[in-house]
């Protein structure tokens, strides 16, 4: 008769058990044919970032029709083709209101007052940039053994000390600022902006200008290829790569030529090779959309080329950073289905919006009249009340076009989602899903929504937190559904700071669908005064996208508290930051030599490509 085994026999075999149960669950690390095991490598991360391109630019978001990738009357089909391939956003929020800010909280996941990248944009004199004790989302993945690249517009400061390589890229190829920031051939500008003439617009590659003023007619495929070299050197080097693709597109060029104020390279200009007038950059807004469409169709062709395996594990992000500059008008996008209904109905219709750099002159019968200071130069602005776009926090300007794709990831294709997503969200969501932490006190105010991106996200139908006991979310989505957006501007008449900027303030802020308004107006430095609202105007922006029809504060008492609220506690965490985009010398501008004049070629015998000079009348 055998011996019964005790229980020490008993324990030592259950943990055998164990051991070799833990052998044959899957890990981290793969085999490759010399039998080793291998960590695996993280996903590539492709940002691909439009200037002032407005949701209803991009066809798949166009709210009149349903756009196709194959519909030849949408200007976007790559774009349209990369939200059959992934998740559209129709709820994605920019958190500022103008171009800078709202980049540097693409890089920093941080609100512009944390970062002091407020009042107004950096211009190309601005004796600062994003602060070196800002850690950008290309500084976290170049720790983590990214190869990370900057192609395109960077606006967060030119001097030396400033630039992209100083920020965590490892290469840069693109222009600093907008691309209204100075003259080209062919295109100067007016003496508001360019007194002394010397302000060429540069093209960098790395450190170093080598192009000034850049030359457009070949621009955008230069992008292309920049951005096209290097995913292909770094996946041949098995290497992860971070591609930053901010576009130059759709931001109009320099005032007072109101209209020549787009631009495209030769093959989408309106001249073809030879162009009006003997330039090929001449274009008008469809184009400009156009192109942009063909540079982001350049980059995930060189994604395809690389092979599946590189372009199935590629993580892609396309929004743009703001929507249309309103008083632009011909020369910017569309507000669509955002069309700021409240504010046009309740501000003066005599004030008047102008375009950049334009003043307002009214005459007898011509009370939209502007003009450009010192010039016979005119336009007809619009009113202050549909000036609702780029430099406001109306939904035109903060509803952004958003498209996720990650084949091998779990993203799923060609589905849509409706949660409140910021690009604040851009920074924690890429370190989540390529498993980094985000250091604590980095104070980061986007928050992680991998559960948006792979479709795992379970929408609530209350803006409100959920009250105890009700435990239908998960710790990710109960947060979300708790959280709110701040919208910050200035131009307000009063406040610290030098007109006109007065002070910078929450004018409006988002619970789930929910958007309150504490102060109305239009955008920039209009006229209109800032109107307060107590208790603040309430909209529901799913069912009312034109922000038409106020809710009744009475029948809202639980979410204003709440919102007010979140307010308190969101202003309360904020260490304040000097402001930084104040601070201005024309001894910052980006020169590749003086003695040359700014240029690096010589100046042309017809600079302003065959126009007018900007001292003489042009009819519009």
């Amino acid at each position: 008769m055998g011996m019964i085994p005790g229980p020490g026999a008993f324990k030592a075999a259950i943990i055998f058990f164990i051991v070799i149960l833990l052998t044959l669950l899957p890990t981290t690390t793969s085999s490759s044919s010399d039998g080793k095991q291998h960590k695996k490598r993280p996903p590539n991360v492709v940002i691909l970032f439009a200037d002032n391109l407005a949701y209803d630019d991009v066809g798949t978001f166009q709210t009149n029709n349903n756009k196709s990738s194959n519909d030849l009357s949408s200007r976007t089909p790559r774009t349209d083709t990369l939200a059959t391939q992934g998740l559209k956003l129709l709820h994605w929020n920019s958190p500022a209101v103008l171009c800078s800010a709202s980049r540097a909280a693409l890089l920093t996941g941080k609100y512009p007052i944390r970062t002091g990248v407020y009042p107004r944009v950096f211009e190309p004199d601005a004796q600062h940039g994003l602060l070196a004790n800002e850690t950008t989302i290309a500084d976290y993945l170049q720790q983590e053994g990214y190869a990370t690249k900057l192609v395109g517009k960077w606006h967060l400061g030119s001097r030396p000390g400033y630039l992209p390589i100083d920020r965590g890229f490892d290469e840069w190829f693109g222009i600093p600022y907008h691309m209204s920031g100075g003259s080209l051939d062919g295109h100067v500008c007016g003496k508001e902006r360019d007194p002394n003439g010397t302000l060429w617009l540069p093209l960098f590659d790395g450190r170093d200008i080598v192009e000034q003023p850049v030359d457009l007619t070949n621009l955008a495929p230069r992008y292309v290829q920049e951005a096209r070299e290097f995913i292909l050197e770094h996946a041949s080097q098995q290497q992860p790569f971070f591609l930053y693709m901010a576009f130059s597109h759709v931001h109009q060029l320099c005032a007072p030529r109101f209209a020549e104020c787009q631009w495209a390279s030769s093959h989408f200009s309106r001249g073809g090779g030879g162009g009006k007038e003997g330039h090929s950059f001449r274009a008008e807004f469809g184009d400009a959309v156009e192109e942009m469409d063909w540079i982001l169709g350049g980059v995930m062709d060189a994604l395809d080329e690389a092979g599946s395996e590189v372009s199935d594990d590629t993580l892609v992000i396309f929004t743009s950073d703001n929507g249309p500059w309103t008083a632009e008008q011909s020369c910017a996008g569309s507000k669509g289905p955002f069309k700021g209904t409240w504010l046009k109905e309740h501000v003066s219709d005599d004030c008047t919006a102008c375009p950049s750099e334009y003043k307002p002159s009214p005459l007898p019968g011509q009370k939209r009249r502007c003009i450009y200071p010192g010039t016979n130069y005119e336009v007809m602005g619009v009113s202050c009340g549909e000036d609702s776009g780029l430099g406001s926090a109306w939904e035109a300007n903060v509803r952004m076009p958003a498209i996720v794709r990650w084949k091998g990831g779990g993203v799923p294709e060609g589905q849509t989602s409706s949660e409140m997503v910021s690009t604040l969200d851009v920074l924690p969501t890429v370190l989540s899903m390529i498993g980094k932490d985000i250091p604590i006190g980095s104070e980061v105010d986007g928050i992680d929504v991998t559960d948006v991106f792979l479709g795992q996200a379970q929408s609530s139908s209350s803006s409100l937190p959920l009250r105890e006991g009700e435990d239908n979310q998960n710790e990710t989505s109960r947060r979300r559904s708790e959280r709110a957006l701040f919208f910050w501007r200035d131009g307000f008449k009063t406040g610290p700071l030098p007109a006109p900027f007065g002070r910078f303030d929450v004018v409006a802020m988002k619970i789930g669908w929910y958007k309150l308004w504490f102060w109305t107006k239009s955008s920039h430095y209009n006229a209109d005064e800032e109107v307060y609202h107590d208790p603040p105007l309430i909209f529901d922006v799913l069912n009312d996208p034109a922000e038409a029809y106020p809710l009744d504060p009475d029948k809202h008492d639980d979410l204003i508290r709440h919102a007010l609220h979140l307010m308190s506690e969101h202003k309360a965490s904020i260490e304040w930051s000097a402001p930084l985009t104040l601070a201005r010398d024309p001894k910052y501008l980006p020169c590749v030599n003086v003695e040359s004049g700014c240029r690096t070629r010589p100046l042309p015998l017809d600079l302003d490509g065959g126009g007018d000079s900007i001292d003489q009348a042009e009819e519009r």
